[in-house]
């Protein structure tokens, strides 16, 4: 499934190559032209009486000017005459590959210390292939993160591996071709947090942007065997790079999503309901982005659907959230019938489900 995306704008502009730091210089500047702003507009305000309590400074919280601001001089800074921009367009697109592989658990980070391996990293293997993740824990709450960055990308960069503006590996460039393409997202703290809902108070933007943090430091090994099983392949993937510039309570963040995390995103992508998504448990919304992935008509193991989203609590705390998660479903629209057979015993739980 290919997805079509239109717009493309290219600069003809022929300034010299930007240094390595000028992404993160760029961010300052817009913090302090931000900044100088809101002294402007408190300056610009009547002088309070002699006698009155000094006034507090503006903080200089950004504005929805900051963000096109952005937008705008971080592509003409940092990409003029290197790479091609082409607006993007997302809807619900998620790569598939991370719908069928336990990445975001549902449940308490502190559990997951206990399937770590000899490297701190967690270990998987499912029918889709196998792996490890490195880096902090991840949760359901980081998901919910990462697809509300998804949905907040603006553009596709297309060029050369050095030219972008987090450099890329070559090893990633097109087939017989020198050239990568990158999806990024500029946007505010508060974006991220109004896509995934909750207030946007203090509390909750700190815990949104060291969740931001966690996805940028993680690396995802993927390996899979021929098939003749006598050799294996894989590689790692870090699924993005983050710039972030704070603003008190606030912050300026700019993401580069890996080039593979791009092709997924265009060409190897499920469709997750975000709204239905919104309306489920931490362990409904590990089952409904796996089911997304799936036939309309579809039988699982309950076993394996176990595995492949990482439960980790026992069988029968799983089968209860499953009957929770499918009759919710069912009352959504998004699931029409479900039964689950077997009985544990001689013929091991199997769910089976039917949607429109």
């Amino acid at each position: 499934m290919t997805k079509q995306y239109s717009g493309l704008a290219q600069s003809d502009s022929e300034d010299e190559t930007p240094t390595e730091g000028g992404l993160q210089e760029r961010l300052t500047e817009l913090s302090q032209r931000a900044t100088r702003r809101g002294r402007e507009q408190s300056a610009g305000e009547e002088s309070p009486p002699q006698s009155a309590p000094k006034a507090r400074p503006n903080r200089g919280r950004p504005s929805n000017s900051v963000v096109e601001d952005a937008q705008l001089d971080l592509l003409r800074l940092e990409q003029e005459g290197r790479v091609t921009h082409m607006p993007l367009r997302p809807e619900s697109e998620y790569p598939s590959l991370l719908t069928r592989i336990p990445i975001f658990l549902p449940g308490s980070p502190r559990k997951q210390q206990d399937l770590l391996d000899s490297d701190n990293a967690i270990p998987f293997e499912t029918s889709w292939g196998s792996g490890r993740k490195h880096g902090p824990p991840l949760t359901v709450y980081d998901e919910d993160t990462l697809i509300a960055l998804f949905r907040l990308r603006k553009s596709r960069l297309t060029g050369r591996p050095e030219d972008m503006p987090v450099p890329v590996a070559k090893l990633f460039a097109r087939q017989n071709a020198e050239l990568v393409d990158v999806h990024i997202t500029q946007c505010m703290l508060t974006d991220i947090q109004r896509q995934c809902g909750g207030s946007c108070g203090g509390r909750n933007l700190n815990a949104r942007l060291k969740s931001v943090k966690r996805l940028a430091a993680q690396v995802i090994e993927f390996e899979r065997a021929s098939v003749s099983d006598t050799s294996r392949c894989g590689t790692s993937v870090k699924l993005m790079e983050v710039v972030w510039n704070s603003y008190h309570d606030n912050a300026l963040i700019y993401i580069q999503f890996h080039p593979s995390v791009a092709h997924w995103l265009e060409q190897e992508y499920t469709y997750i309901n975000w709204s239905i998504r919104k309306q489920l448990t931490n362990t409904g919304k590990a089952i409904h982005r796996f089911l997304a992935s799936q036939p309309k008509q579809y039988q699982i193991s309950i076993k394996k659907l176990s595995a492949v989203i990482g439960y980790q609590r026992d069988t029968s705390e799983f089968l209860r959230d499953i009957r929770k998660t499918m009759a919710r479903l069912v009352e959504l629209g998004w699931v029409d019938a479900w039964e689950i057979e077997g009985n544990g015993r001689r013929t091991p739980y199997k769910l089976v489900i039917e949607r429109t």
